[in-house]
Order: structure tokens, then sequence, then C-alpha cells
């Protein structure tokens, strides 16, 4: 069975670089960084996106429905009035219609017929199949001969991770199919898979057989392989009742297509996140580094001095009672630091945590700062997420991270807190 690799420690690493460099002083390096973490963050967070390629006729919308498990997309010159069809994961059916200078909307349930009313450049169908949270399918407009339907497939391909080119095997793989695909990325053809669609229909002799030996002298670099498939056979075996007929689902095709788009879509997640990978270990952990400052070194009296140095600093003249209470909440975990010279780092960072979380609570009401600092509860709320996920990893540097978190808080809080003039008198006359 193939399975994706895990990428929920690196988007955590990647969202603890754009938090913690958020307010940092802006240079041009730091927005570049900024913009490959996001990058790196997004890929790693969405579903790969397998693009259906093909002539019309092909079956593409056919083999995307076997794969969705669902008959979802119109088949036949039905679909020749269907834009851009992307098929994702959703807790419950929708159909959401989209344009590239406007807001989406959305209507509940598969509404292709109503979404197409609304003459959008794309429609998004979400339906509840488990296999869609790791890929979506992406039904793109079928391309006729060397004329100018085929532009809006190629252009189309740029939104794809990998792609399957579905080619009528009774016509298989013709020069109008080939002149279209040599247009694509290298980078998409590595990612590919060439399908030779209707192979129920080849039931003479060896044709099949023929097609396919033909079709693998001629691929070339264009695709990574070939993988004949009667989608109608397919499609029957899985709805055998009690259970699949598993002998009809290998025999035609379904279980080696199914396999082999997961193998490539699982190989472009790992792509995905070894380059992920080597921008932390190359760039963006390094940056952290320069803003937390000094090497790594335990949590220790000295850090506790110098983090009660900064929050000492960040007291300004004035009556700030939040302030005082928040650094009075900070004091008393660091004085428990001292009497517990085995404090585990997980119980430290929790700590850290729920006063945060605390503070977040009370900031809510908004009573206790200044009007124009109504930012500042997000601030916390951000907090309250970013330790929580310190806890689950290892070594010093969260440690740091979660010292640099408190001291922005406090500077937050002193700039936002009560003044003088805004305080409530404490005596209450």
């Amino acid at each position: 069975m193939i399975e994706f690799p895990g990428t929920e420690k690196e988007v955590r690493q990647l969202e603890r670089f754009l938090t913690a460099t958020e307010k940092a002083p802006a240079s041009d390096e730091l927005e570049q960084l900024r913009e490959r973490a996001l990058a790196h963050a997004e890929r790693l967070s969405n579903a790969v996106a397998i693009g259906f390629a093909g002539e019309f006729g092909a079956g593409k919308s056919s083999l995307a429905n076997m794969l969705a498990g669902a008959d979802i997309l119109p088949t036949g010159p039905h679909h020749l009035k269907l834009p851009l069809v992307i098929v994702a994961y959703a807790e419950a059916p929708e159909t959401t219609v989209g344009w590239w200078d406007r807001e989406p909307k959305t209507y509940s349930g598969i509404a292709l017929d109503k979404a197409a009313a609304d003459e959008p450049d794309f429609i998004s169908v979400g339906v509840n199949t488990p296999a869609l949270q790791e890929i979506s399918l992406y039904d793109l407009p079928g391309s006729g001969a060397l004329d100018e339907t085929y532009k809006p497939t190629l252009d189309l391909l740029d939104y794809v991770d990998c792609a399957i080119w579905c080619t009528n095997g009774t016509t298989a793989w013709r020069e109008t199919e080939r002149h279209l695909w040599t247009q694509a990325p290298q980078k998409l053809r590595d990612n590919s898979l060439l399908a030779v669609t209707h192979a129920d229909l080849l039931t003479t002799g060896d044709a099949l057989e023929r097609v396919v030996k033909r079709l693998d002298k001629e691929k070339g670099d264009l695709f990574q392989a070939v993988v004949p498939i009667g989608t109608p056979d397919a499609v029957k075996a899985m709805a055998q009742e009690p259970e699949p007929d598993f002998d009809l689902w290998t025999s035609c095709g379904g279980q080696n297509l199914a396999e082999q788009v997961l193998d490539i879509a699982s190989r472009h997640r790992q792509q995905d996140l070894d380059a992920a990978r080597k921008d932390l270990a190359d760039h963006f952990l390094p940056y952290l580094n320069t803003l937390d400052g000094d090497a790594e070194v335990p949590v220790s009296d000295t850090q506790t001095q110098s983090v009660q140095s900064s929050l000492t600093a960040a007291l300004p003249p004035l009556d700030n009672p939040i302030l005082e209470d928040w650094l009075a909440a900070i004091a008393s975990i660091y004085d428990d630091l001292r009497e517990s010279t085995d404090m585990e780092p997980a119980a430290f960072l929790q700590s850290c945590q729920e006063i945060v979380e605390d503070f977040a609570e009370r900031l809510e009401s908004g009573s206790e700062i200044d009007p124009e600092a109504d930012w500042i509860p997000a601030e916390f709320e951000k907090a309250t997420d970013l330790l929580l996920l310190l806890q689950f990893e290892s070594g010093d540097a969260p440690l740091r991270d979660a010292i640099n978190i408190l001291a922005q808080l406090s500077d937050n809080l002193a700039w936002a807190g009560s003044t003088v003039a805004s305080a409530a008198p404490r005596t209450g006359t």
C-alpha cells in the first residue's frame, strides 16, 4: 500500500518561521524568505493536484469519476459545456462556482448544472471521499485538433502537480495529442501517466498488448508509464455488492491505474517535502537563529535574567494594570523554574501556553487596552496556538522561541495597556 509522507512537522516549522518574522525589520531578503516559506506551507498543506487532460471523447471525466468513487462529472458531449472542474475533499457535498476576478459562491450538494449556468471560470465539487484528502482531481476541458481549443488546456496545466493524459485506445496517441503534450513543461511530464482508455474495446486478439507495446516505445520522457484501463469494467467492479469484484478490478487495469496515480502523487509530495526541508535547514531556521541572538543554551538562570530584563525594560512610566498582572504571571513561571531544577521543557512550554491562553480570554472584553490596539487579542490567540505547537518539538529552539514570544507579548501590552488617564481608579472612587 502506498503511503503519503507526513508533512505536519515541517508545516509547523514553516508557520513558526512566518510568525516569528512577521514583525521583524523589513528587508528584501526577509521578504523573499517569507514568500518561499509561505509557498512551501501552502503546497504541503494542500492535496496534490492531479490533472486529467486529453482530446474530446478520450474518457477523462469517466476516469476521474472512477477514481473519485462517485458519479460526479458528466460524460460525453455534455462535458463540452463545462470549464475546469475540480473534485476535492469536503465533509459534506458542496459545489463552488469560481471566477478569476471576483469572489466565488457555493451551493450545497452537487449542483453542476446550476453552477454551469453561472458561466464560471472553474467549478469545484467537494465530496466526502477519504482518498481526496491526499489528492484532488482536475478535469480539464477537452482539446481538439490543432486549433484554438488546445490552448486553454495548456494554460490550465500550470495549476496541476501531476497529470494523466487520456488517449483513446482505439486511435491511441495521435500526432495532435503529441503536439500539445510536448508543450507541457518537463517537470510536469516527469510526474505524468499516459492512460490508454477504452481498453475494454480492444478485445480482438492481442490488440491491447500491441497498442501498449507501441506506446511504451514512443513515450520517451513524455510520461513515466503507460497504463491501460477499461473504465466501465472498473466502475462495475467497484459497484459489486456486498464487496467489490477484485478480480475484475485487477484484470481491467483499475488496480494498476490507482496504484500508479497514488505513486506519482506520493513522489511529488516527497519532492515538495524535500525542498521545504532543505530551505528550512539552509535558510529559515538559520535566519531565526539570527533573530534569537546567542547560541543555543538550555533554559537557565542566565536566560531567566535576560528575559526578565527585557520584560522590565518594556515597562512604561504609566499605570498599566493588565501589564502588571501579566508580568506577575510570567514571574511565577520563572520562580517555578528556579525551584525545580529538573523541570521538563514540555512542562515549561505548557505553563507558558496556559498563561497566554488565560490572558487571551481576558483581553476579549477589550476594556483594558487602548481602543487603537484592537489587534492585540489576536496576537495572544496566535501565540496560544504557537506555544501549543512548540510542545511537539524537541531541542532548545522551542524554549528560546517561547521566551521570545513572551517578551513580544509584553512589549505589546506595554504599548497597548491602559494609561493613567484611561485606567479605572483602583479605589473605586
